[in-house]
């Protein structure tokens, strides 16, 4: 447990806190994961390894949610946003310089960051950042066309929101500039070993901001309520190739200094950084995907689909409004399966199975170019803005690319996966516009923002037709492109543009029913596959002895046919399980890591030399956590995860590291 200070902060001062003292738990336990054992104890439809590569990109998000409460006194903020700090109503920041040199010896950034002013209160006298474990050398403010030094103040720490750091603002300022480092524990950050890498010769670096730890590697007024464009510099060692969520030139040459330009407005979530050895492959003019020189080849195969992926979403929801959509493998310790930073979104390794199989992840993420990026939840209350369209226009895309019926199987996994996360949650978590006061943001990615939000707009698709629903869409995304928004008006909006011109159909207490109120309304689709229906009947025919013809299964099936094993099932019939699905010996993840649950549970010890494999080689949350919270059911499997993970926790990234060490009791 950790100390937590609640602040109250007096923007017009320099500072001036009221602190009191309450404890909490710095990360919470996954949803997902005690859901999903939950539910494999029990032989349902669920499993923490996502039975569903629809529920790929959420699961990664889940992962950061837990199933307990935490509680934070609620700190004075100066805008609706309760996690940030920053005066933004008061002096806001509409474009930032970064200048950083990287420092792989050292594990720091280290430079300054610029920011022009602009003033909303002509009475504003200081400019608030948020910070977290920042080393701020100096700040200086730009008047009458002159550099000066100015005073600045750092306020008491919170554990959720950071540090506020306090600059005074001469009369007439006009830019803030701020030296400082970030420190080598940023949790934003992970410096990855060579040995953690593909190739096992040069170190890596990338960056994950969302939500709010942009802070920790930059001052920033870290709230998705603002705006900015930016522009960038990095200094990295000159055999390394250095990257930014921006617009990257096509195939850059490794020079050891790298700039960069980003001309459309982002929230600070999605500020991004990566260097490594890297090779460049184009997919078309405006498209590339980057990896490490070993792993380009397979990705280049396993994401071949994006080009059809973002022709499809454009003809639906309109033209893409980024430079470029290119994509970036990490290193296997990435918690997530992806993060959407803008024209450069970051993919896990383990995502490239050898058959396009997991390839919803990369829907997903290229949805969040219209759902997220280019339309923002203005709150982590509002999250399900971003997540919940993103997840309804990733299906739609699966839809269009791979067919009905794949699109419907990875609804249909999602529903059930939702079923059973929801008992698992508080009446408060069940709630799409959450309450979250100072929680800690991360707590709010549960299935909810995702998948109960997607079904709020299957619900709104059905009841007004999909062509007027994609008019809605469509429209939706060009009045709000670049701007955040709260549930509020979205609300308005949907009232306005889709319910009052076709009466009738869908009433206003259903809309506050989804909102609002916890669980799911009677009127949440439940969409059915006759596919898995032939599953089940094929199952009871395998169990009954007989030979069944699994060649043409998708990845849907076998994990449906997996998660919905009974109870008492045998070593013998484990065996021929393994035999004949290949199961331990698996590419991928997903069903590898389905199956390794299954196994630990049932002491299945041909298994086990493969999941020391699995825990040592990848630091995907969705994947390991369940795994390491199935061995640690019982002392022996608990002895045998603590043994493992001291020798994969340098491998970890600091997320992972406090998800697996509350799985363990640490």
């Amino acid at each position: 447990m950790k100390k937590a200070t609640a602040l109250t902060l007096s923007v017009g001062a320099l500072l001036s806190f009221n602190a009191a003292v309450l404890t909490r738990n710095r990360w919470m336990n996954l949803i997902v994961a005690a859901t999903f054992m939950v539910a494999l104890a029990a032989c349902s439809p669920a499993s923490d390894s996502s039975p569903t590569d629809s529920l790929e990109a959420a699961s990664e998000d889940i992962a950061r949610s837990g199933a307990r409460e935490n509680n934070h006194w609620r700190v004075e903020t100066p805008t609706i946003d309760a996690h940030s700090f920053a005066n933004s109503n008061q002096v806001s920041t509409p474009n930032l310089h970064l200048n950083l040199r990287v420092d792989f010896d050292a594990n720091v950034l280290s430079g300054y960051v610029e920011f022009d002013l602009e003033y909303h209160d002509e009475n504003a006298d200081t400019l608030v950042l948020d910070t977290e474990m920042l080393s701020i050398a100096r700040a200086e403010a730009y008047t009458s066309g002159e550099w000066s030094n100015t005073e600045y103040e750092l306020g008491n720490r919170d554990p959720i929101l950071g540090t506020p750091l306090v600059i005074r603002l001469p009369d007439g300022a006009e830019k803030v500039r701020v030296h400082y480092a970030s420190s080598p524990e940023a949790t934003g950050l992970d410096w990855v070993a060579p040995q953690g890498t593909a190739g096992g010769v040069y170190p890596f670096l990338y960056s994950q901001s969302q939500p709010h730890y942009a802070r920790t590697w930059i001052p920033i007024q870290d709230t998705p309520l603002q705006r900015f464009t930016f522009t960038g510099e990095l200094t990295t060692p000159p055999e390394l190739l250095g990257l930014m969520g921006a617009n990257n030139p096509p195939n850059p040459e490794r020079t050891g200094v790298y700039r960069f330009e980003s001309r459309q407005k982002i929230p600070s979530y999605l500020m991004a950084i990566a260097v490594g050895d890297l090779d460049f492959h184009a997919l078309n003019e405006r498209m590339a995907i980057y990896a490490e020189p070993s792993v380009l080849a397979s990705a280049v195969n396993e994401f071949a689909y994006t080009t059809d992926m973002m022709a499809v979403t454009e003809e639906l929801f309109g033209p893409f409004a980024w430079d470029r959509y290119d994509q970036l493998v990490l290193p296997p310790s990435f918690p997530f399966g992806g993060m959407e930073n803008p024209q450069l979104a970051f993919l896990t390794p383990t995502v490239i199975a050898g058959d396009q199989s997991l390839v919803s992840l990369i829907a997903h993420e290229l949805a969040h170019s219209w759902s997220g990026n280019l339309v923002t939840n203005a709150t982590w209350r509002d999250l399900w803005l971003n997540e919940g369209f993103t997840s309804y226009v990733e299906n739609r895309i699966m839809e269009a690319v791979f067919g009905e019926e794949r699109a419907l199987m990875e609804r249909m996994l999602d529903a059930q996966s939702l079923d059973a996360a929801i008992p698992q949650l508080s009446e408060r978590q069940q709630v799409l516009h959450i309450e979250l006061a100072q929680r800690d943001p991360d707590t709010s990615f549960t299935a909810i923002p995702y998948t109960k939000a997607q079904q709020f707009l299957f619900f709104l698709e059905d009841r007004f037709g999909r062509e007027t629903f994609d008019a809605f869409v469509r429209q939706y995304f060009a009045d709000f492109a670049f701007r955040s928004i709260t549930t509020e008006q979205f609300q308005e909006y949907l009232e306005r543009q889709l319910i009052q011109p076709n009466p009738g159909l869908v009433s206003r207490e259903e809309i506050m029913q989804w909102l609002y109120a916890p669980g799911l309304p009677d009127t949440a689709p439940r969409p059915q596959v006759d596919v898995f229906e032939q599953v089940l009947a094929d199952q009871q025919r395998w169990f009954a002895g007989e030979a069944i013809d699994m060649s043409g299964w998708s990845i849907h099936e076998r994990l449906y046919f997996l998660t919905n094993l009974p109870s008492d099932v045998s070593q013998a019939q484990l065996a021929r399980l393994d035999e004949e699905f290949n199961l331990t010996s698996t590419g991928n993840n997903s069903v590898l890591s389905t199956w390794l649950v299954i196994a630990i549970q049932h002491q299945y010890e041909p298994a086990m030399p493969r999941v020391e494999q699995m825990l040592m080689s990848m630091g995907r949350l969705a994947y390991i956590r369940s795994v390491y919270a199935a061995l640690a059911a019982t002392p022996e499997g608990l002895a045998t995860a603590r043994e493992i993970y001291a020798r994969a926790k340098p491998s970890y990234h600091v997320l992972t590291r406090d998800q697996i060490e509350d799985v363990l009791g640490f």
